[in-house]
């Protein structure tokens, strides 16, 4: 038998297998070579223009200052709305992921379709950063329930508030469960890291419908208040504002804070999405400038459309999401040491109106740590932040106007790879395509299961919602052929950035 040599040492027989290539060559499922995946994946990166999202360009900060002025005009009719107040402006919407807002239908808007870039904005109404004023806290579910003293912040709360204030207990809120932990809260200083002033004039706009473009003699405006209802159709015809209740008449005590009235979270996004309505529709049409062709309410959001006069137009879609600041985080609130030292600063979280786990059991104040996921996704490796990018290109169609809380599932997903994987292997280019399709794995699991642990608050379990398992079934046919459905969205990308989407005209 012939002697060879390898490795430097003496070695009888036939000579070994070639090193195995890399695993980033193939898809054991699909068979594609994911060096494939991965191009089209930073093609797809440059037709979305997510690095950063849409550019700061002349249209998107007028689409800013008009949402801005809109608060405004909302703050000289009714003042719970500050006209100087913390905002948070989040790239994508709701339906994106942007917040964890629970397993419910939010209104079928599909970024491309039917608009070409989303935000979403937490407008605070209330600052809770006083000792004895904390929200009720169900861990295990992620819902809140807000009591208000008869004072909060030296301002008559229970009088503000009358119109939205709700049963005084939990169980009347709709919620079956039984509050399992009143969770204490910091008490660090107040946490503005955002502040923004609204226009001191009004921005004018013309009402017009996105569905079918008319003339400006002929165009009206879309407002409704519906959370089923499909996109775009004809609106009930009128916007009835809600009428106030009569005074709350306050105690001469605080009180337990057991016997504090609740504040509703379905009531203050009705009067939220009826205060802006009745002051959208007042306004003066004004040709050439940004218009506001539609707004709706889906549960506790408003979601409105501004198109932008171009070349070549854009519709820009922004929720509102009312919210109460918090200072403080919940007392189980995880660390998360791959991200490096915090910076160092005051800490909050906010209440945000979204649904239980259970459909049925209607809206509550749901944990929100917007600001902590902001930390932790500019220290994510941009390559993953890619693969994620163009798995929810991928996930996009599959859920329009589905209750189903996969969107955010997606999102929590990137943090608990960078818990889980070397940043070295996370932050390689050419990993970007395995990294994606790994995403849509563990995403499948997690419908399967029903939930996927929330990466914040240690035993809380963010549940998949209804339509879960036909979801999983989608995903699963998608797995068969990634390329050919990353090639389908590419295209489509290519369109919305020639301006053929909704005000593009080309559908």
């Amino acid at each position: 038998m012939a002697s060879a040599v390898w490795g430097g040492a003496p070695w009888w027989g036939p000579p070994p297998p070639a090193p195995a290539r890399p695993l980033t060559d193939l898809d054991f499922c699909s068979g594609a070579q994911l060096q494939e995946l991965t191009q089209l994946i930073q093609e797809l990166g440059v037709q979305d223009s997510w690095h950063g999202g849409p550019k700061p360009g002349a249209d998107l900060l007028r689409a800013k200052d008009f949402v801005f002025s809109l608060l405004s005009l909302i703050h000289r009719r009714d003042p719970r709305v500050p006209e100087r107040t913390e905002l948070l402006l989040l790239r994508g919407g709701v339906r994106e992921g942007s917040l964890d807002l629970g397993p419910g239908p939010l209104g079928p808007y599909v970024r491309g379709p039917h608009y070409d870039a989303g935000f979403t904005l937490l407008v605070p109404l209330l600052w809770l950063d006083c000792e004895g004023v904390r929200p009720d806290l169900e861990l295990e579910s992620g819902s809140a329930w807000l009591r208000l003293p008869a004072r909060v912040g030296g301002a008559s709360a229970l009088e503000a508030w009358h119109d939205c204030l709700g049963p005084s207990s939990p169980a009347g809120l709709g919620g079956k469960g039984v509050v399992k932990e009143a969770c204490l809260l910091e008490k660090p200083p107040r946490d503005v890291t955002e502040p923004e002033t609204a226009a001191a004039s009004p921005t004018k706009l013309e009402d017009s419908d996105p569905k079918s473009p008319a003339p400006a003699e002929q165009r009206r405006g879309d407002f409704r208040d519906s959370e089923e209802s499909g996109l775009l159709e004809e609106p009930p015809g009128d916007v009835t504002e809600q009428l106030p209740g009569q005074p709350v008449t306050e105690p001469e005590g605080q009180g337990p804070q057991e016997n504090w009235p609740t504040l509703c979270p379905t009531q203050v996004a009705a009067w939220f999405f009826s205060s802006l309505s009745a002051v959208a529709v007042s306004l003066t049409p004004d040709p050439g400038a940004l218009r506001l062709v539609h707004a709706a309410r889906h549960a506790g959001v408003t979601t409105i459309l501004l198109s932008t006069p171009g070349p070549p137009p854009r519709l820009l879609l922004f929720d509102l999401v009312p919210a109460v600041s918090v200072a403080g985080w919940p007392e189980r609130t995880r660390t998360h040491a791959w991200m490096g030292p915090a910076a160092a600063g005051p800490t909050a979280c906010y209440l945000v109106p979204g649904y239980r786990a259970i459909k049925e059991d209607g809206l509550c104040w749901r944990i929100c740590l917007a600001r902590q996921e902001l930390a932790l996704k500019a220290r994510i490796p941009p390559p993953l932040l890619q693969a994620h990018a163009a798995a929810q290109a991928l996930l996009r169609p599959l859920v329009a106007g589905a209750g189903c809380a996969a969107p955010y599932l997606l999102r929590t997903l990137l943090y608990w790879a960078c818990e889980r994987l070397p940043a070295l292997y996370l932050g390689r280019p050419e990993n970007a395509g395995a990294c994606c399709l790994g995403l849509l794995d563990e995403l499948s699991r997690g419908l399967e299961a029903g939930s996927l642990p929330d990466y914040f608050l240690e035993g809380r379990e963010l549940a998949a919602g209804e339509g879960a398992m036909e979801l999983a079934g989608a995903l699963a046919r998608l797995r068969g052929d990634p390329v050919g459905a990353l090639r389908t969205a590419v295209e489509e990308a290519k369109t919305s950035r020639k301006g053929g989407g909704v005000v593009g005209g080309g559908h």
